[in-house]
């Protein structure tokens, strides 16, 4: 690695980090449901000193607490939600396209390699999507991508090592799924720092447990659970059957559809020394022998956890591993292609670079931009008006049953009773014996005492003038959306109905 930042370096950055606020510009002011939810969490958190989406009702339904406390000290500075989660997300991104381009240049040393990472992190585009969107996930690439940079020289001083498990934490409450880290930085540094004295190998990990310990007694205490529900609400059941195959490919399709060739470049370098018996972790410098393997599994263990535990899988969720497999997918390219001259090497990662740029940004504004756009106009144009209408129509004290909490709960002001089982206990619970859809048809949520209903289906008003489990369904406005994403491009209609009890011997 060169010693210092030189102009060179900062020209570099400079460039990447100007072309992905450039390709940004198309999806710029969208917004999603779920960024509403860190937005009423962080709301309640500034104004009540709680984690909760009712206020009242402490819950852990925010994925990522850490930046639900960051948005907090924005609503205390009198900042605007809407905007700063936006700001501060893009920032992250920036962030992430800087240290990726350092964390390279530690790990290899040439300009060209850290360059066409930095340049392809600019153009991924599912990091231009939910970057502009004001969710967590930019943060919590950025996030894990300080564990990898800070795990490389982990084992050189005792206090790098604590600093590894101080971010460690950080990057927990960032993302949950970075937790996963953990054991494997532990199989790491067993595996490759045998000769490293204990205090050096392991005072990380003793980091790491006082404070997530004092994390989950804290947070066990003030909601009543020690993980996110969000887990629940979005896992299935561990299967190791054929089954998993099918699961494979929706991970498999996301990385490939953006990072096809780097992603091809890691695997064969994994694979090559394997079976080559290629000294893969011997790249000098100083470097921590079981911070580069834990770079390495990294690049397929969260993947793989997907898989294995059935998750439904976004592309959000992904984010966390592309900077592994960026850099694994370049550096080893370098040296793969190294033993066949300079110019060969240089070459390859131009090509590698050009090509995965090309793909990335065809998707991008081919598949990724409208979608964004039109979900974020329904949004706007459907689902917030309803909370405004709930927030002056509906008696205060109001329950209001909805799939889509985000937009609701902030403008309404209303308690919610979470479809999805984010907020809602009783409904996460459901949710592992029954399909949220039947939950929805058959009323079940209905004993939990619900006065209004925010339903999403193809059907519109498939409900009006119906009664289920004794209560009448009176649709009082509705709007269709374009659609909900990249997955589901067919329009729905959202319609808001009050609930009442019905007279005997009508309805269903």
């Amino acid at each position: 690695m060169v010693g210092s930042v030189t102009r060179r370096d900062i020209a570099i950055v400079a460039v990447c980090v100007a072309v992905f606020a450039a390709a940004g510009i198309p999806v710029a002011g969208s917004m999603v449901d779920d960024t509403y939810i860190h937005m009423q969490y962080a709301r309640n958190l500034a104004e009540a000193g709680e984690l909760s989406f009712n206020r009242g009702e402490p819950s852990y339904g925010a994925t990522s607490p850490l930046w639900v406390g960051i948005l907090a000290l924005v609503h205390l500075a009198g900042g605007d939600l809407a905007t700063w989660c936006r700001v501060l997300s893009r920032v992250a991104g920036a962030l992430s396209i800087v240290l990726i381009y350092f964390f390279v240049m530690r790990l290899d040393g040439r300009r060209l390699v850290a360059g066409a990472t930095a340049a392809v992190l600019a153009c991924e585009a599912w990091l231009l999507r939910w970057s502009a969107t004001g969710m967590e996930s930019s943060f919590a690439l950025l996030m894990v991508l300080a564990c990898l940079f800070a795990g490389i020289t982990a084992s050189r001083s005792a206090g790098r090592s604590a600093l590894f498990g101080l971010v460690r934490v950080l990057a927990c409450l960032a993302r949950p799924e970075a937790g996963l880290m953990v054991p494997a930085a532990f199989v790491a540094f067993v595996l490759a720092e045998r000769e490293t004295p204990i205090s050096r190998r392991f005072l990380w990990l003793l980091v790491f447990t006082v404070l997530m310990a004092c994390w989950l007694i804290l947070i066990r205490a003030h909601t009543g659970t020690f993980l996110p529900l969000t887990a629940g609400a979005k896992q299935g059941r561990p299967s190791f059957g054929t089954d998993m195959l099918a699961s494979a490919l929706v991970p498999l399709k996301i990385i490939g559809a953006t990072l096809l060739l780097p992603a091809a470049a890691a695997a064969v370098f994994a694979v090559a020394g394997i079976l080559r018996d290629r000294k893969l972790l011997d790249v000098g410098n100083g470097l921590s022998r079981g911070g580069l393997l834990l770079l390495l599994l990294w690049v397929f263990l969260l993947p793989a956890l997907y898989v294995i535990f059935d998750f439904h899988v976004l592309s959000r969720y992904l984010l966390p591993v592309f900077p592994a497999i960026i850099a694994v997918g370049f550096t080893g390219a370098a040296r793969l292609f190294s033993s066949a001259g300079k110019k060969t090497m240089r070459r390859a990662i131009v090509i590698i670079a050009g090509a995965t740029m090309m793909q990335s940004l065809v998707l991008y504004f081919t598949v990724v931009v409208r979608p964004t756009r039109e979900f974020s106009r329904g949004l706007d144009e459907v689902i917030v008006p309803m909370g405004r209408w709930l927030a002056d129509n509906s008696p205060p004290g109001s329950v209001v049953a909805s799939p889509d909490i985000g937009a609701i709960g902030y403008f309404s002001g209303r308690e919610i009773l979470d479809l999805g089982g984010l907020v809602t206990p009783e409904i996460n619970d459901m949710r592992r014996r029954i399909d949220v859809e039947r939950i929805i048809d058959e009323g079940l949520y209905l004993d939990l005492g619900a006065d209004y209903l925010v339903d999403r289906h193809h059907v519109p008003r498939r409900f009006d003038g119906t009664v289920i489990r004794g209560v009448r369904f009176t649709a009082l406005t509705a709007g269709v959306v374009a659609n909900l994403g990249i997955r589901k491009p067919d329009p729905v209609t959202y319609v808001l109905y009050r609930l009442e009890p019905a007279r005997k011997g009508g309805g269903k």
